[in-house]
């Protein structure tokens, strides 16, 4: 295999933006030394499997280098605002973004990456979100605790809005207020949220969990662009005073007073939006009384945008009559992975499946029958030292995870078949890779047969890297068969 070949493939696999920054030096330090003497009739083969050789090295130096989460407690300088770059935060996993009706936003979450610890428990801000429409947030903590209750202010004071919430990859919970934040001249807006308490999901399967998790931060806020509306001013009998009709980067946003209508009736088959089937989007909002003003109902209502372009059709069905329009809704943003006419990096569903027989207990409990492998086999560098390696994508519970093995070639080298101690990384799937290591642990990884479709075990254990108690046990067995591709083909 040719070096351009090499950089090409590791360009469509992990993408230039990934890069650490140590690698460059390490390359380069890497060419200067002396080229290692080789037999010719094994050139061919030591090129080949180079190319698995960068790639456990960049697991490896990614999880020497990773950055631990900025500690939310204290006074800290406001951070400025950056330009704009459709490029996807790397940290948030693909299975948060699509639980937060995110995914059409992807490139504008921002990844605060906070951590704050309150009575032993320590949980991280990995992303916020904020438009006219709404507020989300996304935490993680470990054990998986429940539904945080929340405490969030701007500027201007408390935000008092009704939320919702949702469960992400393990340990992870999406909260939206159905209200966006105040933004200043600049756009930003100064957010401070307490979280005060952890509320089980299911009350007579847990205690609630009471502490002060506090994050202070500045959040862009997004703008939003006014939908037409033509000649809605009454439905039936009803009449109709619109507030907001409006199209944000993550949902259609419709505000409205309705005079004769009550919100039960509102809620219930007052106003709806379906797509081009026909079929029914659901919504995430609130109907509630105007003070002072009899049978009069405030409506303020939110549903996913899509996450290409669409038309949608608006329905406002009351006491004697009906009212439809139609949304057209343009694509969002495309993703900018920063490799022109060149398409997304290699993602699971670019790897062949291949079985696996692997059981998760602790933090993630689950048997694993199949995964996409990304990496297999055995290679060696300039000097001389062979790894073995082997990783793959696989789900649970509906999520998306990338787990990795790689023998520590400074513990023992290689040297076929047999029982190696490895160092190991577990990540959930961003749009753009993997996130950095959740797990890290150093189990054992044993080759049974490294020729032909490839197998062996795994046992050992992996620590949280946020807290090295919360740990995941893996075991079990697996297998990958490598091809021309970084991993099986």
């Amino acid at each position: 295999m040719r070096e351009t070949e090499i950089r090409d493939r590791l360009r469509e696999a992990i993408g230039e933006a990934r890069y650490p920054s140590a690698l460059k030096g390490k390359v380069v330090e890497r060419l200067g030394q002396p080229a290692s003497r080789t037999n010719p009739a094994a050139l061919g083969l030591v090129a080949a499997l180079l190319a698995v050789l960068i790639v456990a090295s960049l697991v490896y130096i990614r999880v020497q280098t990773a950055q631990p989460g900025r500690p939310a407690a204290g006074p800290s300088p406001r951070p400025t605002a950056s330009p704009f770059s459709p490029v996807p935060a790397a940290d948030i996993p693909t299975t948060d973004l699509a639980a937060a009706d995110l995914t059409p936003a992807a490139v504008l979450v921002s990844q605060e990456d906070l951590v704050a610890t309150s009575g032993g428990r320590t949980v991280r801000l990995v992303g916020a979100y904020a438009d006219p429409a709404r507020t989300v947030f996304i935490f993680r903590t470990l054990p998986a605790a429940g539904s945080p209750t929340l405490q969030v202010s701007d500027s201007k004071g408390p935000l008092n809005a009704g939320s919702g919430g949702a469960a992400g990859v393990v340990g992870d919970q999406v909260v939206h207020l159905f209200q966006g934040p105040h933004a200043g001249s600049d756009g930003m807006a100064h957010l401070n949220v307490a979280i005060t308490g952890f509320d089980p999901i299911v009350p007579a399967e847990g205690r609630p969990i009471y502490g002060i998790w506090n994050f202070a931060f500045d959040l862009r806020v997004q703008p939003a662009t006014s939908l037409p509306l033509p000649g809605l001013i009454s439905s039936g009998s009803d009449r109709v005073n619109v507030e907001t009709f409006e199209l944000t980067p993550s949902v259609i946003h419709f505000k409205a007073v309705v005079h004769g209508a009550s919100p039960s009736g509102v809620l219930d088959a007052g106003v709806s939006v379906v797509d081009g089937g026909g079929n029914p989007i659901h919504p995430s909002g609130s109907a509630v009384p105007v003070g002072g003003s009899p049978g009069a109902t405030r409506v303020d209502l939110t549903w996913p945008r899509p996450a290409s372009a669409a038309t949608y059709n608006l329905h406002v069905v009351e006491t004697g009559g009906e009212y439809r329009t139609s949304i057209a809704i343009p694509a969002p943003p495309a993703i900018d992975n920063g490799k022109p006419a060149k398409g997304h990096p290699l993602g699971p569903a670019d790897f062949p499946v291949a079985q696996q027989s692997l059981n998760l207990q602790g933090a993630i409990t689950d048997h694993i029958s199949s995964g996409n492998p990304q990496s297999c086999g055995a290679g060696s560098g300039p000097d001389g030292l062979s790894l073995f390696a082997f990783a793959t994508y696989f789900q649970s519970r509906g999520a998306l995870y990338y787990v990795s093995f790689y023998t520590d070639k400074a513990v023992q080298v290689y040297h076929g078949p047999g029982t190696y101690k490895a160092r190991a990384t577990l990540s959930p799937v961003s749009f753009i890779g993997t996130t950095n290591p959740m797990f890290t642990g150093t189990p054992q990884l044993t080759v049974s047969k490294d020729n032909g479709l490839h197998q062996g075990s795994v046992s050992g254990t992996l620590a949280w890297t946020d807290d090295p108690s919360q740990t995941l046990t893996i075991t079990g067995t697996w297998t990958c068969m490598p091809g021309q591709e970084l991993g099986p083909a």
